[in-house]
């Protein structure tokens, strides 16, 4: 029950292997491309609060931060974690009685 000939039925089924793994390459490539904006995104939000950290503290300008701001501020204590940012910062004001 062939409706093809042997040849367009090969076409045929290479492109269809061929499109099966263009749906499994193509979203796994960019997911792979968000992941590295993302980091790099990280990084730049790591900068600027290392630049935060600097002007505020004197003696942080000191720290070279060099290629990964964000290991130096985590290993500072300083993580950009803002929701345990804010929570701490609620809980010392009610602790504090401000």
């Amino acid at each position: 029950m062939r409706f093809f000939r042997p040849e367009v039925e090969a076409a045929l089924k290479m492109g269809g292997v061929g499109v099966l793994v263009g749906l499994i390459v193509l979203p796994m490539a960019w997911a792979y491309e968000q992941r590295q904006q993302a980091r790099a995104w990280q990084n730049v939000a790591c900068t600027y609060r290392m630049r935060e950290v600097t002007q505020r503290t004197p003696l942080a300008g000191t720290i070279d931060f060099g290629r990964d701001p964000c290991s130096k501020l985590q290993g500072l204590g300083l993580d950009l974690d803002v929701q345990r940012a804010n929570l701490t910062r609620l809980t010392v004001q009610r602790v504090s009685g401000r």
